[in-house]
């Protein structure tokens, strides 16, 4: 008897489910329409809100995901596909045929691509799932991006922004010397703006790199000049770093605009709001974001050297550098504070200043270099030269 049943449940899966299958496609046919019509609204409702997600993350400085891309490609062909279906002339013979009865055949073919449709929308449904949509680039991602802008035919101005110390002047120093070993520009020229900027100084420092010597004592006078100065490029990059407030170009002497098509300009700010006032358009600003603590450990045992390789101190090493929160300038003082600190206790007192001062990590990591100086005498010079502004 039970192999009877045996027997009677082996042909009723190879013979009854196949033949209810098939005969579901020609009884369920407008049904399987109507679910395709459902998904493909569904899907393009999903399709929009995915690109406006997009935009949004662009907006941040932020790279899309490959897997993101590849799926609005994969929703296209998904939809495209449904539409031809919809669309198909041969639908509406599948109603009726020469006899009073819907034509079958063409009615289960149908019903069958459409099922099969619907099978797909699922599955792109599914992979759409994800919230991750943008990443932040790497540092040397970004370098590349914004030395393609520099090629780019439309841009005249581009911004480089984020927080104090996250390495805005180190990254546009590395595409000063990356544009003249590739001979981008004929000149390349930097000057550092600073919160209070002083005019004279800016045209004096620009002037210099083109071999300008100024005879007017006048800022207006010393600006027309450094501007046919400039005129003069065939192609010039000017580097103006950290902008507090807009710059007034013209008072400085650099031209702007269509005035000398041949003229870039490479704006860093900590505000992306003074770059947008210094007319950067949106497209050509690019956020530096902090380091990853992949990135931070890299940096962190380059500046330190040979004292994060000693077995005893290895991990507190990654811990004190985590706790840089991804700033360059502090892991880099940080970790020459440290370059020579071989005790495990000096470890553990600067993992526990860095952490007890969440929002002082900058004044910590030079509190740690000041007290780990070799001397009074180089603490007395420390002080010394804290007195003097930054841009002296």
């Amino acid at each position: 008897m039970e192999i009877l049943s045996s027997i009677v449940g082996t042909v009723a899966e190879h013979t009854v489910v196949p033949i209810g299958r098939q005969a579901s496609y020609l009884i369920f046919y407008k049904d399987n329409f109507s679910m395709l019509e459902v998904y493909v609204k569904d899907l393009e409702a999903a399709k929009e809100r995915i690109t406006h997600s997009i935009e949004e993350e662009r907006r941040k400085g932020k790279k899309i995901e490959i897997v993101v891309m590849n799926w609005l490609k994969k929703v296209d062909e998904v939809i495209e596909k449904a539409n031809q279906l919809q669309n198909d002339p041969r639908r509406a013979n599948a109603r009726c045929s020469a006899w009073p009865f819907p034509n079958l055949i063409l009615r289960h073919r149908l019903s069958r691509k459409a099922t099969k449709i619907v099978k797909d929308f699922i599955e792109v449904q599914e992979k759409g799932k994800s919230d991750q949509i943008g990443y932040h680039p790497t540092r040397k991602l970004l370098k590349e991006i914004i030395m393609k802008a520099l090629t780019h035919p439309n841009s005249c101005n581009i911004g480089v922004y984020g927080l104090a110390g996250v390495g805005k002047t180190t990254l546009v120093n590395e595409v000063s010397q990356i544009s003249k070993q590739q001979k981008l520009f004929d000149t390349v020229t930097t000057t550092n703006v600073t919160k209070y900027p002083d005019i004279k100084r800016i045209q004096g420092e620009i002037a210099d790199l083109l071999g300008l010597q100024f005879d007017e004592e006048t800022i207006l006078g010393r600006a027309e000049r450094l501007r046919q100065r400039i005129m003069m490029e065939k192609n010039i990059l000017v580097i103006l770093d950290d902008i507090w407030t807009k710059l007034d170009l013209k008072k400085v002497g650099i031209p702007f605009g269509n005035e000398h098509n041949g003229c870039k300009l490479l704006m860093t700010s900590r505000n992306l709001d003074v770059l947008l006032q210094m007319d950067v358009p949106k497209d050509f600003t690019f956020k530096l974001e902090l380091m990853s603590e992949n990135e931070s450990w890299e940096l962190f045992q380059i500046m330190a050297g040979d004292v994060v390789k000693d077995i005893n101190l290895q991990s507190l090493a990654s811990q004190v550098a985590k706790q840089c929160r991804g700033l360059p300038l502090v892991v880099a003082t940080v970790a020459r504070a440290m370059k020579h600190q071989r005790d495990v206790q000096s470890w553990k007192d600067a993992l526990r200043r860095l952490q007890h001062d969440d929002h002082l990590t900058i004044f910590s990591a030079l509190e740690l270099s000041y007290n780990w100086l070799e001397s009074d005498e180089m603490r007395d010079v420390f002080l010394l030269f804290a007195l003097f502004p930054c841009e002296k």
